[in-house]
Parts: structure tokens; sequence; C-alpha cells
């Protein structure tokens, strides 16, 4: 398997009030973030997927749901807001499929977007939305109004559009070794690394409910403890994802992450910085340039190996923060 590509670009904090200058409002972008909503298409004798438009009253034109992104909001989180606000369904993202880029008056807009499967919901009329409709996605460019929306839905059927997440996360930040703790995998989680906990909750809900795995560390147990909460899900200690499980059997962390891709379940995987290389490199992952093997992933970062047939499709990497970029 080659080397999966990572987007670099998750969404930012509010900016600061861009400069008067028209040039400067440009490097100022507005962000925002949406999906292309499919589901399976229905109906007697339908076959494939069908793709969700929505009719904004206000600019009288038919687009993909999408949104600006709150301050402070991560841009999973309001991709998935964004379509249950214009559209009523929830959505459960899979790949990304690109950024799009363009002027609104005097400012640059970026909008995110992924594939996203509706999972229940039912459409009502709202301010913002006033129609919906579902159509094939080489149907979409006979309805859509802008063309550079048009080339999204040939996107979702590029690839996979089902997929399921294998997610390998690296616990949040933690109080430094040695100290007042006996053993190492005692040590908890700073407040900073609490509040990074809380925050994946949602953004790693967005990617729909999945089975937890961790390692038996505390540090790794609090950071996917309010994911846990949030979605009712219990927590599966596994030793080969510690320090010491992977240094007494180093091949384990890897046979793990390619039994779980193969088994085509959602699962999150919660281990440490030494145990990554080997859960990435079973999925296909190199270093990344600029990064050494053992800063494959920061503090409460992950990796959505997106899943399909057995194998890994396509991959990205989120931080629990926003991050301008």
């Amino acid at each position: 398997m080659g080397r999966l590509a990572f987007s670099g670009w998750f969404g930012g904090p509010r900016p600061r009030a861009a400069p008067a200058d028209p040039v400067d409002k440009l490097r100022v972008p507005v962000r925002a973030a949406g999906a292309v909503l499919w589901r399976r298409a229905e109906g007697p004798g339908a076959s494939g997927v069908e793709v969700a438009l929505v009719h904004r009253p206000k600019y009288d034109d038919w687009s993909l749901p999408k949104g600006k992104i709150e301050p402070g909001e991560h841009a999973t989180v309001a991709a998935v807001r964004e379509v249950l606000e214009e559209t009523g369904f929830d959505a459960v993202l899979g790949r990304e499929l690109g950024v799009q880029s363009y002027a609104v008056k005097d400012r640059l807009k970026l909008v995110r977007y992924w594939a996203a499967e509706a999972r229940g919901g039912r459409f009502a009329a709202n301010r913002e939305v006033d129609r919906i409709a579902w159509l094939p996605p080489d149907d979409v460019a006979t309805l859509m109004t802008h063309g550079r929306d048009a080339k999204l839905a040939p996107e979702l059927t590029s690839g996979p559009y089902a997929t399921v997440p294998v997610i390998v996360l690296r616990h949040c930040g933690a109080v430094a070794r040695g100290g007042e703790w006996d053993r190492d995998a005692d040590r908890p989680l700073t407040a900073a690394g609490r509040m990074q906990a809380e925050r994946l909750a949602g953004i790693l809900a967005a990617f729909g409910r999945a089975a937890v795995l961790s390692s038996p560390s505390l540090r790794c147990l609090e950071t996917v403890d309010p994911y846990c909460r949030t979605t009712g899900t219990a927590v599966e200690v596994v030793p080969a994802l510690s320090e010491d499980g992977h240094a007494d059997r180093a091949s384990a962390a890897g046979d793990l992450i390619r039994h779980l891709v193969a088994d085509g379940s959602p699962v999150v995987v919660c281990s440490h910085r030494p145990v990554l290389p080997a859960l990435l490199g079973a999925a296909g992952h190199a270093a990344q340039p600029g990064r050494s093997r053992g800063e494959l992933l920061l503090p409460g970062e992950f990796v959505v190996l997106h899943t399909a047939g057995g194998t890994v499709a396509a991959a990205d990497r989120h931080a629990p923060y926003p991050i301008e970029g």
C-alpha cells in the first residue's frame, strides 16, 4: 500500500478584524464547512446513491449544504451541524472531498467538504432553505447553480462513498514523566489535556458511533472517557496499545490495526507516541515531511483511516482544536 495523503487545513478560530486594505482582507479567509450528503437510492428498482441539494431563497440558488464555521468550532462539527440545520438529516462524515476557494465580495472564502451519509431525519423548510432535492450524482450538474459545487458530486463516486472509520488517536496532553507518579501508566491528563478530551468527544462523534480500544494507561483512558460518555460506548482495554505492551511485542499493534481495517467496523484506537509508527505504518502511512516518526501525531491529534472492502481508501488528520493554516 502506498503512502496515504493527509489534508492540512482543519478550520480555524474566529479571525481578528480584517485590515482595511482589500488585498489584506483576502489573506483572512472566511472559513466554512459542508458536505455532499448522500443516501441509498429509494423506490422500486432504484440502485446507487442520491445526493442532496438545497435551495436557498435568499440567493435563489441550488447548492450543497454548507455554512460558516462558528468561532472556536471544529470544521467537522460545523459540517455536521450545517447539514442538520439546512436539511434536517443527521450526517456521519466519511472521506474528505476537498476545499473550495472563491471570492465573496472582498473576502476569500474557503469551504471544506466531506462525503456524509444521511442517517435519519426529515426535511422541513427553514429560514435558510425552502426546498431540498435528491438526485443521482450524474444529474447534480443539471440543477446546481454553481459549477464549482457540481464538481464535488463526481468526487463522491470516484472512490468508495460508504466507508468505515478506523480512528488512530494519540492521547491528549498529560503531566510530565517522573515527579510524584510511581508508575508512568498512572500519569493523568493536564487541565489543558482534559479540555482537549472534552472537545474530542464532539469531533470524533462527527464520524459516527464507534467501538473504543485503549491502552490501559490512565492518560489514554481519560482521553476517550468524554467520547464514551457521549456515545454510551464502553472502552475495551488492550495492553498491546500501551508503551510497555508495545515494547514486549512490537508486532502486536500492527497486527491489531490490520485486523481492524479488514473487519470493517468503526473503531477508535487510543495509544501513545512510540506506538503510532507501528499503528499507522501497518495502514500504509509513512512519516510526513518535517516530522520525525515519533511525532506522527501531536497530543490529542488523530488520523481517520477511511476503510472499504478491507482496505484503506483515504486518510485525514485532525487536531482537537481549530488550526489556522
